[in-house]
């Protein structure tokens, strides 16, 4: 049972990293319009790692399968 709890625990932290970068986000939110307006930006760890006006294009980059990276995307516009 120890290896299902050091699983769901691992899990957790993985979402509250991800929730961290979106808080983050929408703390910053006004900086990042200057810059990244109607853009999809990536996020980890509080920090930008790219930006693309195509998600898919950015999701390609990135090489995205899971969340196992708690990389936050989010669309900026004004």
């Amino acid at each position: 049972m120890q290896d299902l709890d050091d699983f769901a625990k691992s899990d957790l932290d993985k979402l509250e990293r991800l929730a961290d970068n979106f808080r983050w986000i929408y703390k910053q939110q006004n900086n990042l319009r200057g810059k990244y307006d109607n853009n999809y930006v990536a996020i980890k760890d509080k920090k930008i790692l790219d930006k693309d006006t195509n998600l898919d294009r950015l999701m390609k980059r990135l090489n995205i399968r899971n969340y196992d990276e708690s990389i936050a995307i989010e669309y900026i516009q004004n």
